[in-house]
């Protein structure tokens, strides 16, 4: 990798000890598609795209599709506008999938759909000990909340599955995001990777609200 092209970012994260990094994203609609831009943008060039939805007219203001992808499948769109080894999955996440990757995504619209994704990422690490984290997006118009799971912190794994049976984190996350929501959300998500792997404190869960302009952070967590 020409790592010139990253010297602007080098002292914030350098990618040349991090690119060895296999992603999966599991979900390319709105936050999905425009995190795997900004994940290949920062230098990961190792990405999993899992996806078996494809473009309609109304995604193009909210995800990173043009009128020109209308029809086709998100993760093949998608895949024409990354540089790298781009993987590409035509389906959903079953529970019995193997996760291959060392951070897992989870960028879905469906409370269902994340216990799946929950569940295999889950058995896969008990079995093969990766992935090692799951970073976890949802919105609802100006409101979104990032979950930021380490497989290895029993604790959080407890609060985050018991979340998922929680009717409060439930319905339609992506629904009605809107734009400036997306870029926020996302922003959070990438730097909630770069603060897990370079060691740094992070926070479990990030809630924002641009309504009323309230951020709010759980307890930090990580090296003090």
């Amino acid at each position: 990798m020409d790592l010139s092209t990253y010297q602007n970012q080098s002292g914030i994260l350098n990618i040349d000890e991090y690119d060895y990094l296999k992603i999966a994203i599991v979900g390319t609609g709105s936050i999905g598609s425009f995190l795997a831009l900004a994940l290949n943008k920062l230098g990961f060039k190792n990405l999993i795209l899992i996806d078996d939805d494809t473009i309609e007219k109304h995604n193009v203001p909210t995800q990173f599709y043009f009128n020109t992808n209308v029809g086709e499948y998100k993760v093949k769109a998608l895949n024409n506008y990354l540089e790298g080894n781009i993987t590409t999955f035509k389906t959903k996440v079953k529970k019995f999938h193997k996760m291959n990757a060392h951070v897992v995504f989870i960028c879905v619209d469906s409370l269902e759909q994340r216990k799946i994704i929950t569940h295999a990422v889950l058995a896969s690490y008990e079995k093969y000990n990766k992935p090692k984290l799951i970073i976890d997006g949802r919105m609802h118009r100006l409101i979104f909340r990032v979950f930021t799971v380490p497989l290895d912190h029993t604790n959080l794994i407890k609060s985050y599955i018991e979340g998922l049976l929680d009717d409060e984190y439930g319905g339609d996350c992506t629904e009605k995001g809107i734009i400036q929501n997306v870029f926020a959300v996302v922003a959070v998500m990438v730097e909630q990777l770069k603060k897990v792997i370079k060691g740094e404190p992070y926070s479990a869960v990030v809630n924002c609200d641009f309504e009323r302009y309230s951020f709010i952070q759980s307890t930090k967590l990580g090296v003090e």
